[in-house]
């Protein structure tokens, strides 16, 4: 249980940071540069790939600093203090009462533990099933490219650039010795300059690196939507990127070229879906469009753009750092109760109801209570002595008992001789005239 909700904890700090980033991206598109945006994309895949538990230790550890390090305040202070601090009413589910429901929901399941080794064997067969038909693509894909190919006789001393039949768009292939591949097409020496240079840097930036962390964030987070619209829209920034590089010591005409090279490697190419460990020149019509937009809107990015878009980079790595914090925070009193070995559990919801497990996470039936046995007149008569020698406040409900009973002559021979006596009641010990208790 531990796993499975430390997973769906990261899944959703890493779509709260992408629903942010997606809904702020109107206004960072008009002053941030299209780098800043393809590499702040992984900042919810940091989060989705362990980062969650990074932040929340980091958050907790200064905390622990912070407070070791504050000044004690004196007594009267700290009484003052509290004294204008309003009464809250405390349950086992911090600060989220929705998480709390769902957890007392989730913890009466009957059978749980069987519940999560079904959730967890279905994960594993997900992550499994997904990157199966990544890799068949992938080595497909691949195979189908460099089936018929030839080294081009370009000279390149960094990588290996090919000319394949079956490639319909210029493309960067392969995760561990990435080659160019280049369409059998023919093409001038401007153009030729121009396409390597963007595939250059796609392996200058180890791209495909990029592209490997986001199959890794897919594969554990396959059941999540947001996930896929991320990796989607981390491809488009990529290749928006590349060409605001290649571009950005170019003047207006030497753009207006480059687009016109995207445009022929369009008419050139089919629209193929993304595949894992392939960089390639050119997506869809709508994509393509786009980036003919952005080529001659690109400017050198001003130093004070700089340091804000590093400020909005912080904040957002902050906001995750809160959502992560909130999240681990809510689902912290879940019990740690499918233990090897474990004993029986019992946890109070936050109704104050209880519940109980066995060692298999099945729910033990709660016998019905007992009404108290009421004590007869001896042994309420024993226990009042027994307070008396030992000079222990009698408890009033002791002395209420006997009285109901009709006991007065009793309780009038245990006090006898004494004038008054201390009672033990609800509001502390107080004492008493023998008179007025022996009064019907």
């Amino acid at each position: 249980m531990e796993l499975l909700l430390s997973l769906f904890i990261a899944s959703f700090v890493g779509s709260v940071i992408w629903i942010v980033q997606s809904s702020i991206r109107p206004i960072t598109q008009k002053f941030f540069s299209q780098t800043w945006h393809y590499y702040t994309s992984l900042i919810p895949v940091f989060f989705l790939l362990g980062g969650t538990e990074i932040m929340v230790r980091v958050i907790s550890f200064f905390r622990s600093a912070l407070s070791s390090n504050s000044v004690t305040m004196n007594s009267e202070s700290i009484v003052n203090q509290i004294a204008h601090v309003p009464l809250v009413e405390h349950t086992t589910t911090g600060n989220s009462p929705f998480m709390g429901r769902l957890i007392d929901f989730l913890l009466q399941i009957g059978n749980i533990y069987a519940l999560v080794v079904i959730s967890l064997v279905i994960w594993i067969a997900g992550i499994i099933v997904f990157l199966a038909v990544n890799a068949k693509n992938y080595w497909a894909f691949k195979r189908f490219i460099l089936e018929k190919s030839q080294v081009a006789n370009i000279d390149i001393n960094s990588v290996k650039v090919l000319i394949s039949p079956n490639a319909m768009t210029p493309m960067v292939i392969g995760f561990l010795n990435p080659v160019i591949v280049m369409p059998d097409t023919p093409l001038g020496k401007k153009e030729m300059a121009m396409i390597l240079s963007h595939e250059l840097i796609h392996l200058k930036r180890r791209d495909l690196l990029v592209k490997f962390i986001f199959l890794l964030a897919n594969s554990i987070h396959w059941f999540n939507p947001l996930v896929y619209s991320l990796s989607k829209q981390t491809n488009i920034y990529c290749e928006l990127s590349c060409d605001e590089k290649v571009v950005q010591e170019m003047d207006v005409e030497s753009r207006r070229f480059y687009g016109e090279t995207l445009l022929s490697m369009l008419e050139y190419g089919v629209m193929r879906k993304n595949v894992i460990g392939v960089n390639s020149l050119c997506h869809s019509k709508e994509d393509m469009k786009r980036r003919l937009g952005n080529l001659m809107s690109v400017k050198k990015t001003k130093k004070s753009m700089v340091m804000l878009s590093l400020v909005a980079s912080i904040a957002l790595v902050g906001s995750g750092g809160l959502a992560a914090n909130y999240a681990s925070a809510a689902a912290s009193t879940t019990p740690k109760y499918l233990q090897e070995g474990g004993r029986n559990i019992t946890l109070e919801m936050s109704d104050g109801t209880t519940i109980s497990w066995d060692k298999e996470g099945n729910i033990i039936p709660t016998p019905p209570r007992q009404a108290p046995r009421e004590m007869t007149t001896d042994e309420i008569v024993e226990r009042v002595r027994m307070h008396m020698e030992k000079g222990l406040s009698v408890p009033e409900g002791y002395v209420t008992d006997l009285k109901s009973k009709g006991e007065t002559d009793v309780l009038a021979a245990l006090f006898d001789g004494l004038t008054k006596i201390d009672l033990f009641t609800q509001d502390g010990v107080a004492t008493f005239n023998v008179a007025d208790l022996l009064k019907p």
